[in-house]
C-alpha cells in the first residue's frame, strides 16, 4: 500500500510527505515482526509501538470519517461514492488488528529482564521444565 496505492492517491499535491512516513511505518512492522520472532526485546518494544501508533492512527481515521459523513449529511455530497458502508468497517478492523497486535506484543516476555532458568524456559519451551527436576 505504501508504495502502490498512497502515491497514485496524493498525485503531485502537497501530500507527497506521507509517501516516506508511509513506507517507514510499513518497514517498522516488518523490523518489528523480525524481532520478535527472534526474541529480542527491542522487538517487542518495536511491536507495542507499532500498535499504539496504527491503533491512533485508527482513532484519526474515524474521527475524520465521523467528521466527513457530518459534512457529507449537511451538504448533500456522497465523498465515499455509494459504498460508504465500507470505511467504518475498515476503520473498526484496523482498529481491532492494532489492538490485537498490542496485547499480543505485551505478552510476549522481556528476556533481558529473566533469570537463567526462566530464560532457558522460553527459549526452548516448557519442556525444559523437565529437564531441570
Amino acid at each position: 500500500a505504501a508504495l502502490f496505492v498512497i502515491p497514485p492517491a496524493l498525485g503531485d499535491g502537497n501530500g507527497r510527505w506521507a509517501i516516506p512516513v508511509a513506507i517507514l511505518f510499513a518497514v517498522g512492522h516488518g523490523a518489528a515482526l523480525v524481532g520478535v520472532a527472534r526474541s529480542r526485546d527491542w522487538g517487542r518494544n518495536l511491536t507495542v509501538f507499532v500498535a499504539e501508533l496504527g491503533g491512533g492512527l485508527a482513532i484519526l481515521d474515524g474521527v475524520a470519517l465521523a467528521i466527513l459523513d457530518g459534512v457529507a449529511l449537511l451538504v448533500g455530497a456522497r465523498p465515499f461514492g455509494p459504498d460508504a458502508a465500507a470505511g467504518p468497517g475498515l476503520v473498526a478492523w484496523t482498529a481491532a488488528v492494532y489492538t490485537l497486535l498490542g496485547i499480543a506484543a505485551g505478552r510476549v516476555p522481556v528476556v533481558a529482564r529473566l533469570g537463567p532458568i526462566e530464560r532457558r524456559r522460553v527459549v526452548y519451551g516448557p519442556s525444559f521444565a523437565e529437564i531441570v527436576r
